[in-house]
């Protein structure tokens, strides 16, 4: 039998591959959309040009890959109603992996051309470029899916486990769009400001994290009631979620603030060969 999308089970947790139909039509839908963007908006946009880059379309169809293993067999099976661990798995792949791929993956005639012709969506772009509401949006989707009336109430349908996804994937390129913004009239922020920003970005997440592993008993009756997988035991795989999301979020974050203080530093020796060379 085909399910609509991953979703909690009582059955004892096999190896054997289940399929997910909703998975795959919303993999296909990402990629048939943005080819077909770049199709209709290339000509009127950006004629004579490129639709893409080949490092764009690498990474966008790398986000969307990203994407299809977080939600699919066995991860996405896995995470929506057996391991915890697997569950904060996801949120990072999510909020964190897909999104800046996503974004990098977006030609900056394409924006600029949203600019042209919806001005009510260019309005919304620049708002969500702001750091505040930026970091707003993502702090509420993190702590707000990981309540234990979401995690228990909305999570063990198909349509709720839908749902939480697809926040996790609004929260993680609302955070990831002020840092990632491919045209400057969107967003304005230097490089200093990218690195504290990125930085800031770290330090709520270690809220939900603590109370994982410093609990004492399970959160969330899903995960405590759930068939076990391979004889992981309900606390010990809270455990490992606790640690997983910490752990997870600081390296993809202090990853992406090594990049920028790279290009901090790379665009600081470029501004001094200029004036040198001005000078001279």
């Amino acid at each position: 039998m085909v399910s609509w999308w991953c979703s909690a089970s009582n059955l004892a947790w096999s190896w054997t591959w289940r399929p997910y139909l909703g998975v795959w039509l919303f993999v296909a839908a990402l990629v048939a959309g943005y080819l077909a963007v770049l199709a209709r908006m290339g000509p009127r946009f950006a004629p004579g040009k490129p639709r893409a880059t080949g490092l764009q379309l690498a990474s966008y169809l790398t986000g969307v890959a990203v994407l299809w293993i977080a939600s699919d067999w066995p991860i996405g099976t896995l995470g929506s109603g057996y391991l915890l661990s697997v569950h904060t798995l996801q949120y990072a792949l999510y909020c964190l992996v897909a999104p800046p791929l996503l974004l990098l993956g977006i030609p900056q005639w394409l924006i600029l051309g949203v600019e042209q012709a919806a001005p009510r969506l260019w309005r919304v772009l620049r708002l969500l470029a702001n750091p505040l509401v930026a970091l707003l949006i993502f702090n509420v989707v993190l702590l707000g899916s990981h309540t234990q009336q979401v995690i228990d109430g909305v999570r063990p349908s198909q349509l709720g486990s839908f749902a939480v996804d697809m926040a996790w994937l609004a929260g993680g390129l609302a955070l990831w769009w002020p840092v990632i913004a491919p045209v400057p009239a969107v967003s304005r922020l230097s490089y200093p400001w990218k690195f504290g920003y990125l930085f800031i970005s770290t330090i709520l997440p270690t809220i939900p994290s603590a109370f994982l592993v410093f609990a004492d008993y399970p959160l969330y009756a899903l995960y405590e009631l759930a068939p076990r997988v391979n004889g992981i035991s309900a606390v010990d795989d809270q455990l490992v979620a606790g640690i997983a999301m910490k752990v997870l979020g600081d390296v993809i974050m202090w990853t992406a603030m090594i990049v920028v203080a790279i290009r901090w530093v790379r665009s600081e020796a470029e501004l001094d060969r200029a004036m040198l060379g001005a000078g001279s």
